[in-house]
């Protein structure tokens, strides 16, 4: 075993072991069990099995921490971990905060780490009790790579009864890539639902979807 994965390993597990003794502290956090890869920028989700999990403080506080990441099932080891931090700037019917990715950690198959710095805006606006309109804008920076990128997106958040509906349209002025995601969660339990998700790039003419089994802990 190299070195690299010999750190990889022991970095998952601490990653693991903070979700377990955090989760106390936390007002939410789910585990999901997918055919893909968590990422903000659709267009990049990973195509392959991944667990997925999410956990954080309450965002209705002023200022809330959140961790975000996924994990490879074919050798369990770490793809992605997300630190996001966030500030409410405007809590009324319409929304509006800032936050920062410090940081954002990427791990390849081959245990090569690059990691990014980003800020985000967002904002959000409820059409109907049941139907809510947002906008996010993220602008990332590589650390150790010279990767940078701006990425704007529009969604619209529906409810209808036991369906969550999310349309997304998105813009990632890298490679001038832009197109729309769906995501679908079906209420199947209380802390149990099940998602769908598919993803159409335009330029690239890329079509995928992914499924994934979510838990509510």
């Amino acid at each position: 075993m190299g070195l690299n994965k010999i750190i990889m390993n022991k970095y998952l597990f601490f990653v693991l072991l903070l979700l377990v003794l955090t989760k106390s502290y936390c007002q939410y956090g789910n585990i999901e069990l997918s055919s893909g890869g968590f990422s903000f920028i659709p267009a990049f989700m990973d195509r392959n099995p991944n667990i997925n999990f999410a956990i954080g403080t309450n965002s209705k506080k002023l200022i809330s921490g959140h961790l975000i990441g996924s994990i490879r099932m074919k050798n369990i080891s770490p793809r992605i971990l997300i630190f996001n931090s966030r500030l409410k700037a405007i809590d009324k019917k319409f929304k509006m905060s800032i936050g920062a990715h410090l940081p954002v950690i990427q791990i390849s198959e081959e245990y090569m780490v690059d990691t990014f710095i980003g800020q985000e805006l967002r904002m959000s606006y409820p059409i109907t009790e049941k139907n809510n309109l947002s906008f996010l804008y993220i602008h990332g920076k590589g650390r150790n790579n010279d990767l940078e990128f701006n990425l704007i997106t529009i969604n619209n958040n529906r409810q209808i009864g036991k369906f969550n509906l999310v349309s997304q349209l998105y813009f990632l002025d890298k490679d001038k890539l832009y197109g729309g995601a769906q995501t679908v969660n079906f209420k199947l339990k209380e802390k149990m639902h099940l998602k769908g998700f598919i993803n159409y790039t335009v330029p690239t003419k890329d079509l995928f979807s992914i499924i994934g089994l979510n838990f509510n802990l």
